[in-house]
Order: C-alpha cells, then sequence, then structure tokens
C-alpha cells in the first residue's frame, strides 16, 4: 500500500506555507504482507535504490553492500564522513561466514547475542571496498532481530547495508517520521512497521586477542545490549567462560 504524504515547506517570497508531495514510496509492514514487503524491497536495492527498513533498533538506511554506487548515495545521504565505514546487516551467521572467520570468544557472542542488538567489528576475510571498511582494515557487522533486513539479505544472496536512517548528528529514527523528515525524497522506499521494540541502537563490541591471557571484550559504544547484560549472560556460559579473559574494556570517549 503506497500512502502519498505531505510535508511543509516555507514559501519566503509569499511568506506562506506551501504545501508540496513527498514523492518517496511509503508501504506500512504487518506480519501479513512481510514477505511481500521483502520482494518490493529487493526489486528496488537491486536497481540500486535506497530503503528506510525497520530493524530490532532504529530505522535503517539500507542498499545492497555489492552496489558501490549504492553506497556512495548513502554516504551522501546521510552527510556520513566516509572514513567511518558503513555497517553490514547478514540473514544469518552463516552469510557472515564469507566475509570474517569468527574467532571462539566471538562464535560464543553470536550464539548469545545473534539475532539481535549486538555489532562485532571484525576483521574481514579477503577484500572488502574502502566505502565498506573506511579505510580501517575492520568492519561493522550484524544480524539484526527483524525479518524484513534479514529476509532482504537473505533475498539479494548477500549482506545489506545497514545504517541508521538518519542525517549524521541528527537524532536516530525509532519511528518512520523522523527518518522522513531527515532524509526526504532522497530514499527511493520507506517500510512503516510503527515503532521499533528498541529505543537504542545496537551495542558494538571487538574481541581483543591475547595469546596468553585470552580474549577480551572491548565496548565501543553501550546501546540496546547493556554491559550488564553482555557480562551476565557471558559468564554463566561454560564455552564462554573457556575464552574469555572477564575483563571488559570501554573505548576512550
Amino acid at each position: 500500500m503506497v500512502i502519498g504524504l505531505r510535508v511543509i515547506h516555507m514559501c519566503v517570497c509569499r511568506g506562506m506555507y506551501q504545501v508540496t508531495p513527498l514523492t518517496a514510496e511509503t508501504v506500512v509492514a504487518k506480519e501479513e504482507n512481510y514477505q511481500d514487503i521483502i520482494v518490493r524491497a529487493i526489486e528496488i536495492i537491486k536497481e540500486g535504490g535506497l530503503i528506510v527498513c525497520p530493524t530490532d533498533t532504529s530505522y535503517g538506511l539500507v542498499c545492497d553492500s555489492s552496489n558501490q554506487a549504492a553506497i556512495e548515495k548513502i554516504i551522501h545521504v546521510k552527510r556520513r564522513n566516509r572514513n567511518l565505514g558503513v555497517p553490514l546487516l547478514f540473514s544469518d551467521s552463516a552469510q557472515c561466514e564469507v566475509y570474517h572467520e569468527f574467532s571462539n570468544l566471538e562464535r560464543v557472542l553470536t550464539r548469545l547475542f545473534w539475532p539481535g542488538a549486538l555489532t562485532l567489528v571484525v576483521t574481514p576475510k579477503g577484500s572488502v571496498p574502502v566505502t565498506i571498511t573506511g579505510g580501517r582494515g575492520s568492519i561493522a557487522i550484524r544480524v539484526p532481530d527483524h525479518i524484513i533486513p534479514r529476509g532482504i539479505a537473505q533475498g539479494i544472496k548477500g549482506p545489506i547495508v545497514g545504517t541508521s536512517a538518519n542525517r549524521s548528528g541528527e537524532p536516530s529514527p525509532f519511528e518512520i517520521a523522523v527518518a522522513k523528515d531527515q532524509l526526504g525524497d532522497e530514499v527511493d522506499l520507506y517500510i512503516d512497521a510503527g515503532l521499533s521494540k528498541s529505543g537504542a541502537n545496537s551495542t558494538i563490541v571487538r574481541v581483543e586477542e591475547n595469546d596468553v591471557e585470552g580474549a577480551s571484550i572491548k565496548v565501543i559504544r553501550e546501546g540496546a545490549l547493556t554491559k550488564d547484560r553482555l557480562v551476565q549472560s557471558l559468564k554463566v556460559d561454560s564455552d564462554a567462560l573457556r575464552f574469555w579473559t572477564t575483563r571488559i574494556i570501554f573505548a576512550d570517549k
């Protein structure tokens, strides 16, 4: 279902408000039409388009990660510093194996927290474009706990770029209206699934290996997955205790 939305702009010359249409396509997502929406999103993404779709955290601005022109569009639309790179969303852990060889502790983290609000910063396997890495030699990967982005990644047989659907420095969108206010017609499709189930972005961590002591966890950004929940889950997992030093390191502010 396409909804014609209207936005208000100030007409300076006449001192009046002028109503102009927002022409980007919008669909309302409900469980009964998820598959149809996924099919439509895949069509747009394969043509190099950009979509805003729900995740389990904030709404994401999404494109095909194999389409460099589309990634450049996302960087432009977000006004994003290209040195930051862009995160990748996958359909499942198995799809990630093409991009990264998981360590023992990383596998524990993915088993405990994927699909979910945990982003892992990892070393890529093979060559990954600088638009994704930002020239840092690492990539940010996640399997979100939402059927739509996972279905899109499964449908295109590869990861999608999935970064928060906001201008850099502006509030993250946990409802579609916030994304629309910021991105307007620079997006081809908005998928409206109502309020996000979380009011925080994903938690970003990196596993730091030490040949002598074992592996520690560095928290780069604490988000929907709190440090307390992270620690509590790991401390009762026998595999985690084999590989983890029990050390949590926080990134410098």
